[in-house]
C-alpha cells in the first residue's frame, strides 16, 4: 500500500464538511484504489482560532502523513506543519483561498470573521511560511475565480522554500460537474503524494 494520506477539507463558517468536499466527489474513492490509506476527518469551519484548528487536526494523526489541504483548508494544513512539523511528511495545497481581498472577506459569515487576518493566506503571516521545511506542491483552481485567484498559488510558490506548482490546474472539489474532472485530477495529484 501507498502512504497515508490526510486530506482537509475547505469552508469557512459555513455547511462543509469532508463528505461534500472528498467522498461525494469520488476522490476518497479514488486515492484508495490507487492504494493510499486514506482518512478525511471532518473539521471546525469557524474554529476560534487557526491555531486550535491545527491542533484540533494533530489529533487526527498518530503518524506522519501526506497532507493535502483545499481552499480554507490550506490555511490549517499551513498552521499543522508550522505547529506540528513531526506530523507532516509533506503537502499539496489545492485551490489555496487567497486572502486579504475585501471584496472577498465580505462573502465570509461575520461568524468567521475573526478568522480572516492573513498575507497570502489566512491565518499565516507571510514571514511564517519560510519555516515550512518540506516538499509542498501547489494547484491552482482553473478556472480562477476570485475566491481561489492564481496569484495566490504563484506567492505561495514563491514564498515556501520547496515548492512547486502543479500543472494544470482544476476545479474545485465541491463543483457538481468535478466528476468531470476526476480521473485526470488523481492522475496530476498522484506523483505528489509520495511513497
Amino acid at each position: 500500500m501507498a502512504g497515508r494520506v490526510l486530506l482537509v477539507h475547505g469552508g469557512l463558517g459555513e455547511d462543509m464538511d469532508a463528505h461534500r468536499f472528498w467522498v461525494a466527489p469520488g476522490i476518497v474513492d479514488a486515492l484508495e484504489r490507487a492504494g493510499f490509506d486514506v482518512h478525511a476527518p471532518d473539521r471546525d469551519t469557524c474554529p476560534t482560532s487557526w491555531p486550535a484548528a491545527a491542533d484540533a487536526l494533530a489529533g487526527e494523526l498518530h503518524r506522519p502523513a501526506t497532507v493535502v489541504a483545499g481552499s480554507n483548508g490550506v490555511s490549517v494544513a499551513v498552521r499543522l506543519a508550522l505547529q506540528r512539523p513531526d506530523l507532516v511528511e509533506r503537502m499539496v495545497l489545492l485551490w489555496p483561498a487567497t486572502a486579504s481581498d475585501p471584496a472577498v472577506d465580505a462573502l465570509v459569515p461575520s461568524a468567521a470573521a475573526h478568522l480572516l487576518a492573513g498575507d497570502t493566506i489566512r491565518g499565516v503571516a507571510d514571514d511564517e511560511l519560510s519555516a515550512v521545511d518540506l516538499p509542498v506542491a501547489v494547484m491552482r483552481s482553473e478556472p480562477e475565480n476570485p475566491i481561489h485567484r492564481h496569484r495566490t498559488v504563484d506567492r505561495l510558490v514563491e514564498l515556501l522554500p520547496d515548492a512547486t506548482s502543479i500543472e494544470p490546474g482544476f476545479p474545485e472539489a465541491p463543483r457538481p460537474d468535478f466528476d468531470l474532472h476526476l480521473a485526470p485530477f488523481v492522475a496530476a495529484l498522484v506523483p505528489y503524494l509520495g511513497d
